[in-house]
C-alpha cells in the first residue's frame, strides 16, 4: 500500500513541477492578437446591420467579449489539466457523447443547406467543430497506448481500431447533415495523424493514402473542372447546392442575382480595395450585398477594409501560428505529441485554405469560418481547445529537456 502511495505523491509532485513550466507565450500572444483583430473586424461588419437593428454592435461586443473569455478559459484550463490518461479514461463516454451531440442539429431547421446547428434563443452551437480536436486527440491516445500495448503495432487496423470507427460514423453523420466542408476538414486532419507517425506497420497504408489523395485530386479536377460530368451528376443528388458552389467557382458573375449573388459581391469588395484600404467601417459590402459578412465571407470585409495589408497582417499571424506548433512537432520525439501538434497545425491551416479559397471563388465556397476572425463561439472555442492541449504538449517537451 506504501508503494502506491508513493508512486501518487511523485507522480503528483512531477505535475505539479511541470505545470510551473510555463506555455509558448508567443504562441499565445499571437493568439490573442488575431482575437482582437478577429472581434474589431467582426464589430466593424456587423455595423451593417445597424439600419435594421440599431443594438446589434453594443450585442456584437457583449457576445464577442464573452466567447474570448471563455475561450481563453478553456486553453487556460487544458494548458494546465490535460493528460493521456485521464483522457484515455474519458474516451468511451467522449465517443458517445459526441456522437449523440451530433444527432442534435436534426431537431433543428437546417441553414445553408445543412443541419448543422443547435439554436438555443439568440445563441446557436455548432457540434461539429468539436469533432475536430476531439479526432486528433483519439488518433494521439492510439499512438500514446503503444507505449504500454506493444501488440497495438501488429497492423495499421490493430493501431487505428478506435479512431477509424469513430471517423466513419462522425462521417456519416456529417454526411447527412450535408456538411461536407467539415468533412473535409476532418478528414484532411484526422489522414495528417495517421501520416505523422514512423511506425514501420503504417508505411503501406500511409503510401496508400498519398496515392489516393492524388488520385482524387486529379479525378475531382477533370470531373468538376475540365468537364461538367461530376457537377452534373450532383446536381441530380441531396447535395445539389454542392454542384451550385462549384459552377460560382468557375463563373460567380453566372447568377449574379440568385446563387452566385454573394460570391459576386464578394470579389467586388476584394476587387474595390487596395494596398490600404477604404479604411476600417468603411466597406459598403457589408450593408445588406454580404448577408454572411461576420462569419463565412468576413475576409471579403477585412480586404475591402484593411487591404492588402491587413490580409497580409492575418497571414503572418497565421504563419507564426503554425510555425510555432511545427517547430515543437519536429523538436520532440514523442510521436503522440507529434501527432497533436501537427494534427492541430493541419486543422487550422485547412480552415484557413478552404475559407480563403472559397471567399476568392479559387474554389467552391465551403462554409467554413476562418478561424479567430470569423464569428461564432463554437469555432473559436474548439480551436481554443486544441491550441490549450497544444501548449500541454509543449509544457512536456520542455520539462522533459529539463529532465522533470
Amino acid at each position: 500500500m506504501f508503494k502506491y502511495v508513493r508512486m501518487i505523491v511523485t507522480e503528483g509532485g512531477c505535475m505539479d513541477r511541470i505545470r510551473k513550466i510555463s506555455t509558448d507565450r508567443n504562441l499565445t500572444r499571437v493568439v490573442l492578437a488575431l482575437m482582437v483583430f478577429g472581434s474589431i473586424m467582426i464589430v466593424s461588419t456587423d455595423v451593417g446591420q445597424t439600419t435594421s437593428d440599431t443594438n446589434i454592435v453594443w450585442r456584437t461586443i457583449a457576445h464577442q467579449a464573452m466567447f474570448c473569455i471563455i475561450s481563453l478559459g478553456i486553453m487556460y484550463f487544458f494548458s494546465k489539466y490535460f493528460s493521456f490518461r485521464l483522457f484515455n479514461r474519458l474516451q468511451p463516454l467522449l465517443s458517445v457523447f459526441f456522437l449523440g451531440l451530433m444527432l442534435l442539429p436534426f431537431l433543428f431547421s437546417a441553414s445553408g443547406g445543412s443541419h448543422a446547428w443547435i439554436r438555443l434563443g439568440s445563441f446557436s452551437i455548432q457540434p461539429a467543430e468539436f469533432i475536430k480536436p476531439f479526432m486528433v486527440l483519439l488518433a494521439a491516445n492510439a499512438i500514446n497506448r503503444t507505449k504500454k500495448e506493444k501488440e497495438l503495432l501488429h497492423s495499421f487496423n490493430d493501431l487505428f481500431k478506435v479512431p477509424n470507427i469513430m471517423i466513419v460514423l462522425f462521417a456519416m453523420e456529417l454526411v447527412l447533415q450535408k456538411d461536407l466542408g467539415t468533412l473535409s476538414i476532418l478528414a484532411m486532419t484526422y489522414l495528417a495523424c495517421v501520416e505523422i507517425p514512423t511506425f514501420p506497420v503504417l508505411k503501406k497504408t500511409q503510401n496508400r493514402i498519398i496515392v489516393a489523395l492524388l488520385v482524387l485530386v486529379v479525378l475531382g479536377v477533370g470531373l468538376f473542372f475540365v468537364t461538367n460530368i461530376g457537377t452534373n451528376i450532383i446536381a441530380q443528388t441531396p447535395f445539389s447546392h454542392v454542384a451550385t458552389r462549384i459552377e460560382n467557382a468557375k463563373n460567380p458573375y453566372n447568377d449574379i442575382y440568385g446563387e452566385g449573388y454573394q460570391p459576386a459581391n464578394s470579389l467586388y469588395a476584394i476587387g474595390s480595395s487596395n494596398v490600404i484600404g477604404k479604411g476600417l467601417g468603411e466597406s459598403s459590402r457589408k450593408y445588406g450585398y454580404l448577408t454572411q459578412a461576420d462569419n463565412d465571407y468576413i475576409l471579403a470585409v477585412v480586404l475591402e477594409e484593411t487591404g492588402i495589408i491587413g490580409f497580409g497582417l492575418i497571414i503572418l499571424m497565421y504563419v507564426f501560428l503554425l510555425g510555432r506548433l511545427l517547430y515543437y512537432a519536429f523538436r520532440t520525439n514523442d510521436l503522440a505529441y507529434k501527432v497533436i501538434l501537427g494534427g492541430t497545425a493541419t486543422y487550422i491551416f485547412m480552415h484557413f485554405f478552404l475559407n480563403v479559397g472559397g471567399v476568392t471563388a479559387l474554389m467552391p465556397f465551403t462554409g467554413v469560418p476562418l478561424l479567430f476572425i470569423s464569428s461564432g463561439g463554437s469555432s473559436l472555442m474548439s480551436v481554443c481547445m486544441a491550441l490549450g492541449i497544444c501548449q500541454s504538449c509543449i509544457r512536456y517537451i520542455r520539462a522533459k529537456e529539463m529532465h522533470l
